[in-house]
């Protein structure tokens, strides 16, 4: 039995998913949050969203965060919708409600920390990210200090909760419209997905 849920759960992860009554599966996770809480960068109007499940300190994500920033460069037809997804804990936890409180009171600068965050990656600490918030015109010492609170945990145990109904276990994840891809995909295969998403609808 456990053989069947595994198989079953592989086949649910690797093919569209078109059974929910909003126009996506991107559009229903994010309708699992209120208006304006998840970072979004990009076309808000796009045709296409991609939702992404991410840590920090991961290695592959830091990869995931290049190949979308060309893909937003080049494109004008997509949006980014970014969960924050701690799975490594500790100052991984940190760095996503300290860019979550960035979001939510300077929104233009996230994409900005968003990366140098993913810069940062494994070697990430205090001291760097402090240094980091200062570079960019923001009071780091001040939000380390206030995202240690865990202000904005309730988002990411949403998050969270949605990333283990899904069946996600690591990151990055990301959702294409209806396609959801566990782990890093490069920058050419997320073309192919839309322009196969274009010529279906």
């Amino acid at each position: 039995m456990n053989h069947i849920k595994k198989f079953l759960c592989i086949i649910i992860l690797v093919l569209p998913i078109t059974t929910f009554a909003e126009s996506n599966l991107a559009s229903f996770i994010i309708r699992n949050h209120e208006a304006n809480q998840l970072p979004t960068v990009g076309n808000i109007d796009a045709k296409y969203t991609i939702v992404e499940f991410f840590d920090y300190r991961c290695g592959y994500c830091a990869k995931q965060a290049v190949d979308y920033g060309n893909i937003l460069k080049s494109r004008n037809d997509i949006r980014i919708v970014y969960l924050e997804f701690p799975i490594f804990g500790g100052i991984s936890d940190i760095a996503a409600n300290i860019a979550l409180k960035v979001w939510n009171d300077n929104p233009d600068l996230y994409f900005s920390i968003h990366n140098g965050f993913m810069t940062l990656g494994s070697s990430m600490n205090k001291e760097n990210i402090i240094q980091l918030l200062d570079e960019n015109s923001l009071q780091g010492n001040k939000l380390y200090n206030f995202a240690q609170t865990q202000p904005y945990d309730q988002i990411i145990q949403i998050n969270k909760k949605l990333a283990k109904d899904l069946g996600l276990r690591g990151t990055p994840a990301s959702i294409i419209n209806d396609t959801m891809i566990p782990g890093y995909v490069k920058e050419e295969k997320v073309i192919g997905l839309i322009n196969e998403i274009n010529t279906q609808s």
